[in-house]
This record gives C-alpha cells, sequence and structure tokens, in this order.
C-alpha cells in the first residue's frame, strides 16, 4: 500500500509540472501535447515503481525513454543520479544530479542530492561550494551546518569548521558533542588553551560529571601543569567515586612520576573496580608477563587474582590468570584456571591448545584423552587434538585407539612436514608396541623422510633395530646422526654403543660408554650395565662384575643383570 501512496504523489508531481495550458494552439496541438504529457507520466510512474521494487537497470531504461519525450525533466535526472550512485557510476551519477540542479536551481532537495554525491566521489571542493549556499539560504537548518563544517574538515580547513561550529553552538547552546569537536581542533592547532576553555565551559554547566574533570586533567598535564592535573584527578574520585577509568589515569600519572608505590596502589584499586572495562585491564596485564623480575612477576599475578575476583564470569580473566601462572612456572594452577576460561567460552581454540600441552606436559593422560575428545568435537578439521587423543592413548596402552586417532589427525595435516612427521613417528610407536615390526618400522621411514633431523626418533629406531638385529648398518648410521645432531646425550650415547656391541665392535663401544658416564650416564642403570657387558667381551671380567653391581644399585636394570653377578658372566 505504501507503494500505491507514493507511487501517486509522483503522478500528481510530474503531471502538475509538466502540464500547460496551450492557449495560442490549434485543437490538434493541443491533443499531441496532453497526449506526450500522458505518456511521460505514465512512464515515469513506471520507472519509478520499477526502481522502488529494486529493478533498477529496467527503471534506467524507462527513465532514459522518460527524457526522450521531456528532456527537460529535473525530476527524471534526480532520479536517474540514484540509480548511477546504486551502481557506482559515479561520473553518470554526478552528471545527472547535476543537470537536475541545473534545470531547477531553486529546488533544495536537488542541490543536497549534488552535494552528498559530490562529496561521496571525493569532490569536496564542489560539495562545500552548494553547502556553503545552503547554509547561507537556510541559517536556521542546522543541518546544513553540520554537514558544512564536515567538508571544511575533509579539506583540512579547521579554522572555517571551527567557525561553523561557532554559529551552531549559538544555535543549540554548548552541547557535549559540539565542544568535543571543538577541543580537538583547537589540540591539532596547537591552542591548548582553547582546549581548556572548551571543556571548563562544560564543567561550569555540568559540574557533577567526573569524564570532564578528567579530560581536563589531561590537557593540563599535556600543558605540563601536573599540579592542576593531579587535583583535577582528585576531583573526579570526590564527584564520582566509581568512576571506571579514573584510576587508570591516577596509575599513569605516578608512574610518570616514578612513584612506583602509588601507581601499584592506584593500579589495584583500578582491577577491583568491576565497572573498569576488563580489555584494558588484560592490556596492562600482557605488560607483566614481559617481565624477568620476580617482584613485578608477583605483582603480576595479585592484579590476576583481583581480575578474577571482579569480573568472575569473564572467559578473559581467567585466560588472563593462566598465562601469569604459566609465567611462574605454576603449571596445575594455569591447567585449572585455563579450563574455568573454555567453560565460559568454550570457542577459544588457542585455550584449548594450551590445555592439551600441559596436560601433557604434567602426564595427565586420563585428562587429556577427555579433553582432546572435547576439543575434536569443537574443532573437528585440527589435527593437533587428534594428536593428543592419539598419544594419551598411546600411553594408557590402549594401541588400537591410538593408531586409529593417528591415521584420522594425520590426513587433516596441511603443510606441516614436522606435525606429520610426528603422527607417523607415534604410528611407529603404536605398532611396535604390537610388535607389528614392518609397520613400526614403515612409518618411523615416513616420519625420518619428512624430518630427518629427529634425533629421538633416531635414536629410538636405532636401538629398536639393535634388538631385533636387523639392518645394523643402518642403525649405526642413524644413531650416529643422533649424536652429530646432540653430541653429549648420555642415552644416545648408550645406543651408539649397543649398536656397535651388536655388530662385536667392543673397543668402539668402549669408547661410547666411556663418554657417556661423562655425561651424565653413572646415574644410569642401563649405561652401567652395558658398560659392564662391553668390558666383559673385552676380557676384563673383573670391571664387568664392579659395573654389573653399581647398575644393581640404580633403578632399571634388566632381568638379567643379577644372573650376570652370580655368574659372573654375561647373559642375553
Amino acid at each position: 500500500m505504501k507503494y500505491l501512496i507514493y507511487i501517486f504523489f509522483i503522478a500528481v508531481l510530474v503531471t502538475s509540472c509538466n502540464a500547460k495550458k496551450n492557449v495560442a494552439g490549434n485543437k490538434e496541438d493541443s491533443k499531441l501535447s496532453q497526449k506526450k504529457e500522458n505518456e511521460f507520466a505514465s512512464n515515469f510512474i513506471e520507472a519509478t515503481t520499477q526502481k522502488i521494487i529494486g529493478n533498477y537497470d529496467l527503471a534506467q531504461e524507462l527513465f532514459l525513454k522518460g527524457l526522450k519525450i521531456q528532456p527537460n525533466s529535473a525530476a527524471t535526472y534526480f532520479e536517474l543520479s540514484g540509480i548511477y550512485d546504486y551502481k557506482k557510476e559515479g561520473n553518470e551519477a554526478v552528471d545527472a544530479a547535476k543537470k537536475a540542479v541545473d534545470l531547477n536551481a531553486g529546488n533544495d532537495w536537488y542541490k543536497t542530492n549534488l552535494a552528498v554525491i559530490y562529496q561521496k566521489y571525493g569532490l569536496y571542493e564542489a560539495s562545500l561550494k552548494l553547502y556553503e549556499e545552503l547554509a547561507e539560504m537556510h541559517p536556521e537548518k542546522q543541518e546544513y551546518l553540520f554537514t558544512l563544517s564536515e567538508n571544511y574538515l575533509m579539506l583540512g580547513k579547521k579554522r572555517e569548521a571551527l567557525a561553523v561550529y561557532d554559529k551552531i553552538q549559538q544555535k543549540l547552546g554548548n552541547t557535549e558533542e559540539l565542544a568535543m569537536h571543538k577541543q580537538s581542533l583547537y589540540l591539532q592547532l596547537g591552542e591548548i588553551d582553547n582546549a581548556i576553555k572548551e571543556v571548563e565551559n562544560l564543567i561550569k554547566e555540568h559540574p557533577n560529571n567526573g569524564a570532564y574533570y578528567g579530560l581536563l586533567a589531561e590537557l593540563y598535564e599535556e600543558k605540563g601543569e601536573s599540579e592542576k592535573s593531579l587535583a583535577l584527578y582528585q576531583k573526579v574520585l570526590e564527584v564520582d567515586p566509581n568512576n571506571e577509568n579514573i584510576r587508570f589515569a591516577l596509575y599513569a600519572y605516578h608512574k610518570e612520576k616514578g612513584e612506583e608505590e602509588k601507581a601499584f596502589y592506584e593500579l589495584k584499586k583500578a582491577f577491583e573496580n568491576s565497572n573498569a572495562p576488563i580489555d584494558t585491564k588484560v592490556q596492562i596485564l600482557l605488560g607483566y608477563l614481559k617481565t624477568e623480575n620476580e617482584f613485578t612477576k608477583d605483582q603480576g599475578e595479585e592484579l590476576a587474582k583481583l581480575l578474577v575476583v571482579a569480573h568472575p564470569n569473564e572467559a578473559k580473566s581467567y585466560a588472563a590468570i593462566a598465562e601469569i601462572y604459566i609465567q611462574k612456572r605454576k603449571d596445575k594452577l594455569a591447567l585449572t584456571a585455563y579450563k574455568k576460561s573454555v567453560e565460559l567460552d568454550a570457542g577459544q581454540y588457542l585455550i584449548w591448545n594450551q590445555i592439551v600441552f600441559l596436560e601433557a606436559d604434567l602426564q595427565l593422560y586420563d585428562s587429556l584423552m577427555i579433553d582432546s575428545e572435547k576439543a575434536i568435537e569443537l574443532f573437528p578439521t585440527q589435527p593437533l587434538y587428534y594428536f593428543f587423543s592419539g598419544y594419551s592413548r598411546l600411553q594408557k596402552g590402549d594401541n588400537e585407539k591410538a593408531i586409529e586417532s593417528f591415521n584420522t589427525g594425520k590426513e587433516l595435516v596441511l603443510n606441516n612436514p614436522k606435525m606429520l612427521s610426528e603422527f607417523y613417528q607415534r604410528l611407529g610407536d603404536a605398532y611396535y608396541n604390537k610388535k607389528e615390526y614392518k609397520s613400526s618400522f614403515d612409518n618411523y621411514d615416513q616420519s625420518l623422510a619428512l624430518f630427518p633431523q629427529n634425533a629421538t626418533l633416531l635414536n629410538n629406531y636405532s636401538y629398536y633395530l639393535s634388538i631385533q638385529g636387523e639392518q645394523l648398518e643402518k642403525a649405526e648410521n642413524m644413531i650416529q646422526l643422533a649424536n652429530e645432531v646432540s653430541p653429549q646425550n648420555a642415552n644416545f650415547l648408550d645406543t651408539y654403543a649397543w649398536v656397535l656391541f651388536k655388530q662385536k665392535k667392543y673397543i668402539e663401544a668402549e669408547d661410547k660408554l666411556d663418554k657417556a658416564l661423562l655425561y651424565g650416564g653413572d646415574n644410569s642403570a642401563v649405561v652401567l650395565e652395558h658398560y659392564g657387558d662391553v668390558n666383559y667381551f673385552l676380557g676384563k671380567t673383573e670391571k664387568a662384575i664392579e659395573y654389573w653391581n653399581k647398575a644393581k644399585e640404580k633403578e632399571g636394570y634388566s632381568e638379567f643383570l643379577l644372573r650376570k653377578i652370580e655368574e659372573k658372566k654375561y647373559i642375553d
């Protein structure tokens, strides 16, 4: 119905604008003129209807058709300018809007439309000229003054914009919006005293608005009058003690003065205020995460605890305190906080990452199994969670489920060879546990093809081959590379010695074990027992028994060690 009403008024407008009395012509000419006018009006109504319902191409075609009937129709050019603007055809929009004004210079709406289009397509000088004209013709219309000031600002004419704001201020009074615009412009012009006057005028009219005192304090601080600034900050606390920003301002003030104790006091007050913005608090805490100073770390923890109390239902609070706990190496507390954070907002991908990594580091395999599965439900295309699901099951001895998780996850890895290598490595571990050695070694080979410098896998794979008594030359090459990557690793040196031992290279094996003992191997039952084994085959039976007895004092020796000592010979 509203379309029909609008079209009715359009019809009245068009016919009233175009109907002409032909008193001089003959009857035939009069009928022809009336016929054209009716045809134009009908066409205009149809074009307008199509525009209203969104058929812009057809509307454009009909309006152009109408111009062939009535070339001087300002209304048609006006409507066309809107269609061209909608279609982002800037030149055509400007030309049509300009033509409408040329044909009907007394129509303010046409001028406003042209000014808007000028402004939209970056023709600010032309737009400015029209708004100056409209503002002068209609000084009572504030909307023209506001738009005029915008045009001045776009052209960088700050003085002219200020003059317009003064005119608006005379009409509307000293509104906050105007005062803020003016003080900002004065600051840009370097006239801080004028900026101060604008805010002082606001305070006279609104003496209980703490925000204005705070703004004035900042201006005096910028001017270098810190005593006035501090007095004004105190005034904010007097008129608005729960102001959410004043404590931050006082913190910054005292920090600037080097008054650390006062600054931290104000910061604590800000963190206690539940109305103060949490994002500002979190941003401040990020600074505490960068410190290496233990005293400052303690302050960060104190603030984080206040944050949680002030915002107990915000996921950000718990994520922030968790980061502080990580920094202070309180991993279990961090894990609890991260879990609380995802309870409040489950969609935090990065927080779930932190949870599964912490649970793996803390060897909480039951929790890791549960939480990795939760994460999979939330983020089913992320391979990381399948990896940790498989890893937790691997640690729990559920090799079948581990293999299932690893196989699913590795298909989701994109452009990350190292991660894919990890999947193949853990698949190899699971198959090895199942004593499916061919499948295990095939997966290890694929892992090393993607990441050849994986010293841990090189060591383990080499050791497993030596136990099987297979491909000992390959095993030696791998453990040699592992030792090149990590030359002071007692475990790797022990594996190297064991591979050499399997090849009956006892002197070389002894050399590797000497180095292993040097780098901490004397605390390992395995290294000490192997040292005894090598010495036995070198004909040093007493030394072999000595080291077998040393191994017996440690945990982790083999099932054959006690028989070796009792029977004084090597037993395999």
